[in-house]
């Protein structure tokens, strides 16, 4: 399936952080349970952990793929594109959506506007103005408390 907020070289990277976001906020909106249940059950079932860890692969993949597309000096200084990677994947996981939406009470909106500005802040060279003059997401949301 196309993904031309990702694909396109006219996005911007804030833009195409916001589309990652909110791709991981809906899938474990719809999903969480059954991702969770995969990764536990994969502790005893060889198979289900293989099917796990090649989904996290794949999106690993993606995000490779998005952040190596950006020209030098959009990821932030002294971040390389494997480590930025790993920032991204500690933020934006099941366990992190289900404290915030779970524990803390979060709604799942309010977690997609923290991830946003948290990745920007993470992962973004500059943080002013994303590039083209868009913005995927409000920057300014540190808390997701709106």
């Amino acid at each position: 399936m196309p993904r031309p907020e990702l694909e396109s070289p006219t996005t911007d990277p804030a833009r195409q952080l916001a589309a990652m976001a909110g791709y991981d906020r809906r899938l474990y909106e719809r999903a969480g349970d059954v991702i969770t249940l995969l990764r536990e059950a994969g502790r005893s079932e060889p198979e289900l952990a293989t099917l796990y860890h090649d989904s996290r692969i794949r999106g690993d993949r993606t995000r490779v793929q998005v952040f190596s597309s950006w020209p030098p000096g959009v990821l932030r200084s002294g971040l390389d594109v494997p480590s930025a990677v790993d920032v991204y994947a500690a933020l934006c996981n099941i366990d992190v959506y289900a404290v915030l939406t779970g524990e803390r009470g979060w709604s799942p909106d309010q977690a997609e506007r923290w991830w946003c500005g948290a990745l920007a802040r993470e992962l973004l060279g500059t943080f002013g103005p994303p590039l083209n003059g868009h913005s995927g997401c409000d920057p300014e949301v540190g808390h997701g408390l709106e």
